[in-house]
């Protein structure tokens, strides 16, 4: 890939899609927070004590997606100059 310059209008089309993104992924553990208990005092999802037990298969799959992207951001944000807090 050749190094072009990045043009204003592309990066602030990349980061309204970060943003939305992250955005997204916010609301959906949001409504993990409000239908998954947690173990303990701590952050860590408690499925074996959840009603829904779907949930837990459904998380799974988000967490999987989720690290994958997580992992490319990294050098999203270096080719575009943009940063997020994930």
């Amino acid at each position: 890939m050749e190094n072009q310059e990045i043009s204003n209008e592309e990066k602030e089309f990349i980061k309204s899609q970060i943003e939305t993104m992250l955005k997204a992924r916010d609301e959906f553990l949001a409504v993990l927070d409000a239908n998954v208990p947690k173990q303990g005092n701590s952050n860590v999802f408690d499925f074996d004590a959840c009603k829904d037990k779907s949930l837990k298969e459904l998380y799974a799959k988000f967490y999987s997606y989720d690290y994958s992207i997580r992992k490319i951001l990294p050098y999203v944000y270096k080719r575009f100059g943009v940063s997020f807090n994930v």
